[in-house]
Order: structure tokens, then sequence, then C-alpha cells
């Protein structure tokens, strides 16, 4: 189970460097049970950081490594979004391998939150990076539609991103395929 489950999505906030450390602290101690009771099950929970116009408290994956130090382990890892990396971090690829093993499952779109491919992102530079980190997970496509208001709203897609949800899915598979046999088999299945 991933996602931003650390706080409410569209929340910001202004913190000092104290108020930063309680909050955490505060993360920890309300995660710590979620933790233990999904390990007991056999569940693993990812934490996606969010881009700073969604959250305030987890916007790159060394605030998520720092946040969740000490809770990090088989029940719980980094969910990594490619939309969110770009814009919070200064490397992509670099930010994949400082997640290393913790990293339990990667979610893929265009810089625009279109399809992967025909944008910006160093798409081999990512993949290869996966390859480092050992991640060999699937490669989830996520992005929105405008035709649904509330979704459009929470995601800020103001636009068409493809001329359908099904182009975009189709688009984004292509190209993703199209790296070649190293996206299915070294950097895992893509879905």
């Amino acid at each position: 189970m991933c996602g931003p489950f650390y706080a409410a999505t569209g929340r910001v906030w202004r913190m000092s460097a104290a108020e930063r450390d309680a909050a955490c602290a505060e993360l920890r101690e309300g995660l710590a049970p979620v933790v233990e009771h999904a390990g007991e099950r056999g569940i693993t929970l990812g934490i996606e950081p969010l881009n700073r116009y969604e959250t305030s408290l987890v916007n790159t994956v060394d605030q998520a490594l720092e946040a969740l130090d000490g809770l990090l382990g088989p029940a719980l890892g980094l969910a990594l979004d490619t939309y969110h990396l770009n814009i919070e971090e200064r490397s992509s690829a670099d930010a994949v391998r400082r997640a290393g093993e913790h990293l339990v499952h990667v979610q893929v779109c265009g810089n625009d939150r279109g399809a992967p491919g025909h944008d910006q992102t160093d798409w081999p530079a990512l993949l290869t990076a996966l390859d480092d980190a050992g991640y060999d997970g699937p490669l989830m496509i996520e992005s929105f539609t405008a035709d649904n208001a509330s979704i459009a709203t929470a995601a800020s897609i103001w636009r068409p991103l493809a001329a359908s949800q099904d182009d975009l899915a189709r688009d984004g598979l292509s190209f993703l395929r199209s790296l070649g046999d190293r996206t299915t088999t070294s950097a895992g299945a893509i879905t």
C-alpha cells in the first residue's frame, strides 16, 4: 500500500527546523504501530514524497529517509513518483539511488504528468538508477484526466494530457518498452 499518508494532500505550511523535527517525530510515533501491524500481516507500506505544492512535510528522498529513520525495513519503504522527483530533486536518478534498498514502488509519467517519453525526463538514466538501486518491481504509469472534476482540481490538471486516457496508457507503455529488454527484465515489469 503506497501513498502520501503522512499529511493531507494540498496542506502546505512553513516550518522551522525545530518544527520539522517535531513533525517528523510525531509522524514516526503515529506510523510505528501501523508499520508493525502491516508487517505482522505481510503488507509493505510505501511512503510517497510529494512536491512542495502538495505538502510541506516530505518532498524529497532525503527528507523521507530522515523522517522515517528507524522505521524503514521490510514493512516500510519509499514509493517514488517521477513527477514529484522532477520537481523536487536535483537529479531523479541520484534520488532513486539514495532510496536504494528502501524503494518499494515506482510511479512513472512525463514531467508534465502525461505519458512517459516525449518529455524532458532522462529515462535511460532513471532506468539505470533503478537497476543500481536493485529495484525489480513494476513501473506503474500514473496520470490524471481533466474530465473528472475532483481529480482535475486535486492534481491541477487543467488541460488534456493526451487525446484519451487509453492513448496515454498505450503511448507510455510503448515508450517504456522501446527502451529495450532491460525495461521488462532488470528494471521490473511494465504495467
